[in-house]
């Protein structure tokens, strides 16, 4: 475990990375290769942030393509005023440009626009491998620490730590290292091309263009028991590809071609063609048409020329097949972005699936990628890489990577506004009647005398009817906003599950109800920071249901730890029980997680004990068993510091039998030992011993809805403020990004 402090960026937006970065430049403190006017170069760049659905990942090899990536450099040559000259709609487009910019932005706005196009600039790389060091709040099935192949176009890049969607991440088999696995992008275009071929057993295959993506198209088909011819104009790509599995390799210009092939293939000619190759010209295509046999089928992966001959393709009843990139879900958002992915059922071989299945090759050594690599250079040397491809008899270059990194914290202001007076008895409504409300709070709310039961809020009308008969509610609804628009509501107590405390505190808020939320307020930073801001704006008070620190025993250890001098020692221990990944707490759209769902709790026991804010360092890590992510989850240990010295640690633990105790706190301080076991009995070791036990465990609720009601009625309380909710969501979310990311990425 490491130091780290809270990631608050995005909740501040702008002002935020103003206020901790007066310099914009100290924030680029990463490596990156970029294409920059036709060449390459090693350039600052800032970190990239962990979205939602990705994973971030420190990467350890990149694999350079000799071919998609010197035509992205290529690419970002500028257009000479002499190629403007021969192509006359390009000059008029620039001249029309010209004018516009001139126009809208005077002279130096025309000036900073032509340094623009004369030095584009565009992230190049998109196969590699790393280890996850942060992991998204959406991504349930990866954990921090694990080996992962990324890919993807400015995805993938070659940079020494890369933000990757959920589904352009595979996971790294164990006999497979770092540096093979780089290859899975590329691997995945030769298997789905594969794939896309149909080739069976016993077929003839010829693959035109043995570069890198060809020459793993052979070693493919060859595993898969086809005839494998490799065509090129390379003499040492042909080499090559002969020496890791091709049954045959033919120059592609070889005047006699076609009695060679007749020969290999026994006057049968190829059952299918891959072509592979990178050229402007038609002729692979029409070339693979003439070695094709009839209703033979043609499959493009490579950058060609599409002008067909029709003469074959027509005679011989041709099938043209192309061949997108690494599989299904490639340019689909929904799946790179979103993180959505195709059922198995329908779709057996996505692109993360076909990652998967390639890495699986090379683990079964039916795929040698180290064969094909002419070089590695660490990342500093990029330029010297790139420029070795032009001597390189090999297909790959591969760069190696440095690794380092650093964090940092928040605080917001508060504002609430005094309620009207409340007379008589408190009308409230209870949305979201789960278990927990049934079983809980609405007994102990019915023997209150302060409140009222006016209002019960169900998304299922049988259910709402049903809970107001039960338990005497004078109305019922399924419209949150009925309750919202009711003036004689005068609070609001929310019990739905997880992913709507978030939508329906804001809505109560611009309602101007006050709310008392069951934990945890939100599920993000963001939506915590969107509170804030109409919190402040509204000054509607907000509560959230921190209830062990109104337990009775809990009241009796603050008042003791109050005649002692800190610092103190606290250690909490929650013995929770494993809950499956079905279960709805553990889906982090739905539930957050248990950290989330539950750790909130003890930290704001902590605050309360300590009566401290926030901790000065937090550290936490987790264990996992055989990369499961739940079980990393649920089963952690995490250390706060406060600015007194003290220190409370919490242990959070799935992994237990349910017969021992389920929470079981310590505090140590100035000679006295305090135990409280399961909230039921109390223990003081020290000058005064002392044994408290109660007949019936009491976690605080009664206590909780007791002092709510005396804020409502504005008489003097010890309600907790919003703040110090705040204050417990924050170190809850600085937690739950610490078992997201690796010891090393936590600061130091």
């Amino acid at each position: 475990m490491s130091r780290i402090y809270s990631f608050i960026f995005p909740a501040l937006g702008d002002f935020g990375y103003s206020f901790f970065y007066p310099s914009v430049q100290d924030w680029f403190d990463l490596k990156q290769v970029i294409a920059v006017a036709g060449k390459v170069e090693v350039a600052d760049v800032p970190r990239p942030v962990c979205e939602e659905n990705g994973v971030l990942v420190r990467t350890d090899f990149s694999v350079i393509s000799t071919g998609t990536e010197i035509w992205t450099i290529d690419s970002t040559e500028p257009v000479s005023a002499s190629d403007l000259v021969k192509d006359s709609s390009k000059l008029s487009k620039a001249v029309d440009l010209s004018r516009k910019i001139i126009r809208e932005e005077g002279v130096s706005g025309f000036g900073d626009y032509l340094d623009y196009v004369r030095h584009p600039k565009f992230p190049v790389g998109y196969s590699s491998s790393g280890t996850i060091t942060q992991v998204g709040r959406k991504v349930s099935d990866l954990s921090v620490g694990e080996r992962v192949a990324c890919a993807g176009e400015g995805k993938a890049c070659h940079a020494e730590i890369v933000s990757v969607p959920r589904n352009l991440a595979a996971r790294i088999p164990e006999g497979v290292s770092s540096r093979d696995a780089a290859f899975s992008t590329i691997g995945a275009i030769a298997l789905h091309a594969f794939r896309q071929a149909r080739l069976q057993v016993g077929e003839y295959a010829a693959v035109l263009g043995v570069g890198l993506v060809g020459n793993l198209v052979v070693q493919i088909a060859h595993s898969s028991g086809c005839l494998v011819a490799a065509l090129d104009l390379k003499e040492s790509r042909l080499s090559l590809a002969k020496s890791l599995g091709a049954d045959i390799s033919l120059h592609s210009d070889d005047p006699s071609l076609l009695q060679h092939v007749m020969h290999f293939t026994n006057g049968r000619l190829f059952d299918v063609v891959i072509v592979c190759a990178a050229t402007t010209s038609s002729e692979p295509i029409n070339m693979a048409a003439r070695l094709l046999r009839s209703r033979g089928r043609l499959v493009i992966l490579g950058r060609v020329g599409m002008d067909i001959d029709r003469k074959d393709f027509y005679q011989k009843e041709l099938e043209l097949v192309m061949s997108r990139s690494l599989g299904p879900g490639r340019y689909d958002i929904v799946y790179e972005e979103k993180g959505i992915d195709y059922p198995l059922d329908y779709v057996r071989w996505t692109l993360n699936r076909n990652m998967e299945a390639f890495m699986g090759l090379i683990e079964k050594k039916r795929v040698s990628v180290s064969s094909l690599v002419g070089g590695e250079y660490p990342l500093e040397r990029a330029t010297e890489a790139y420029s070795s491809l032009a001597g390189q008899e090999k297909v790959a270059v591969v760069l190696s990577y440095p690794h380092s990194q650093t964090e940092t914290v928040q605080e917001f202001a508060i504002v609430t506004k005094p309620l009207p007076a409340v007379t008589g008895r408190i009308n409230l409504a209870l949305v979201g009647p789960g278990s927990f409300a049934k079983d809980v709070l609405v007994p102990l709310l019915r023997r209150n005398p302060d409140y009222r039961m006016r209002w019960v809020v169900s998304s299922n009308s049988v259910n709402a009817g049903k809970v107001a008969e039960r338990y005497n509610f004078e109305k019922y609804t399924c419209d949150y906003s009925d309750v919202l628009k009711d003036a004689e509501t005068r609070l609001v107590l929310i019990t739905a599950p997880n992913n709507l405390h978030y939508p329906m505190a804001i809505e109560a808020l611009k309602a101007g109800k006050p709310a008392f939320i069951e934990k945890p307020l939100c599920l993000t930073r963001e939506e915590l920071s969107e509170i804030q801001r109409v919190q402040k704006e509204s000054g509607v008070p907000l509560f959230v249901g921190f209830n062990r620190r109104y337990a009775p025993q809990v009241l009796k250890i603050k008042e003791l730890m109050k005649k002692l001098d800190g610092p103190f020692m606290i250690s909490f221990r929650a013995n929770v029980g494993f809950t499956p990944a079905s279960r709805w707490v553990q889906d982090p759209e739905v539930g957050g997680g248990r950290i989330i769902a539950e750790c909130c709790h003890f930290f704001d026991l902590f605050n309360f004990l300590l009566d401290e804010s926030f901790p000065e360092e937090i550290l936490a890590s987790s264990a996992a068993v055989n990369g499961s992510t739940s079980v990393a989850k649920d089963n952690l240990a995490t250390t706060l510091k406060y600015k007194s010295g003290s220190v409370a640690n919490l242990v959070y633990v799935s992994l237990g039998n349910k017969a021992m105790e389920r929470e079981r706190l310590e505090v140590f301080g100035q000679g006295a030992s305090i135990v409280l076991e399961d909230f039921k009995k109390l223990s003081v070791f020290g000058e005064k011993p002392l044994v408290m036990t109660l007949r019936a465990q009491d976690k605080g609720w009664k206590n909780e809805l007791s002092e709510l009601a005396k804020f409502v009625r504005g008489e003097k309380n010890s309600m907790i403020t919003f703040q110090e909710c705040v204050n417990a969501m924050n170190i809850t979310f600085s937690v739950d990004e610490a078992v997201r990311k690796s010891p090393n990425d936590q600061g130091a």
